[in-house]
């Protein structure tokens, strides 16, 4: 069961059907529209469990943006009603009793006047024109540079897409060659035994507000990497990097 708790909203299905709902309504899809999607989608790929969790949490979904529409609430309260939900907690009668209470409010709150339907913006989607074996110059507030090279460009489901970098061991004004790039160490902790950490960083824009654009650029293409692509990495916005490389005494 994908569910971390009793409430509606408790439920990986809950996050993934919230998510891709607002979305379409962000991306201007009428509430007819994104309803229709949403149900054709989900309704295809997911089991009998995880069809009670899809009503209810799409319901309250809607309810909450004002939108709910007939046939949601309907079959949410059809499933409300029958108590086939509370099947799924069977095995803990403290948490079915918990679930019954969630449900009976569920059902009340579906039944009252919803909230004035709220305007969904459209999402901040991460993008970067950077790609693997760049190497750019990140200038700091003292006007020096550090040089960061792209590991690889991390693509989320989210269709986010933002660059892994490693670090390099050099701050300086004046810029190395492509030749000396290659050959720059990596910043490195090493841990109580003994074991050498070389850190990666994933960095996202934190919004269309935020853009380091003016204190990036690419210094040199098709550079040697020596980290391996994927996890483990600290993944943080531009505007969070100056105080996670102060913490990290990368920078004073």
């Amino acid at each position: 069961m994908g569910a971390w708790g009793v409430a509606i909203l408790s439920d990986d299905i809950a996050e993934d059907i919230s998510f891709r709902y607002k979305d379409l309504l962000g991306n201007n899809f009428t509430n007819a529209e994104a309803t229709k999607v949403v149900v054709e989608e989900y309704l295809d790929e997911i089991d009998d469990e995880e069809i009670t969790a899809f009503w209810l949490s799409f319901a309250l979904i809607q309810w909450k943006l004002g939108r709910l529409q007939d046939e949601v609430k309907r079959e949410a309260l059809r499933i409300i009603d029958s108590g086939v939900d509370l099947d799924r907690w069977e095995e803990d009668p403290t948490l079915k009793k918990k679930r019954e209470v969630i449900l009976y409010k569920l059902k009340e709150k579906l039944n009252s006047p919803q909230p004035q339907a709220k305007k969904v913006p459209k999402r901040f989607i991460a993008e970067t024109n950077l790609k693997t074996g760049d190497a750019i110059s990140y200038q700091l507030p003292s006007g020096d540079f550090m040089i960061l090279k792209v590991i690889e460009i991390i693509e989320q489901w989210t269709k986010d897409r933002y660059p892994l970098f490693e670090i390099c061991d050099w701050i300086g004004k004046e810029i190395p060659s492509k030749d000396q790039i290659d050959l720059l160490d990596l910043r490195k902790e090493t841990q109580a035994d003994g074991e050498l950490l070389f850190d990666k960083i994933a960095v996202y824009p934190a919004g269309k507000r935020y853009n380091p654009a003016k204190r990036i650029k690419v210094i040199a293409e098709n550079i040697s990497i020596k980290l391996e692509a994927g996890t483990p990495y600290t993944l943080l916005t531009w505007k969070d990097l100056e105080e996670y490389l102060t913490w990290n005494r990368y920078i004073e």
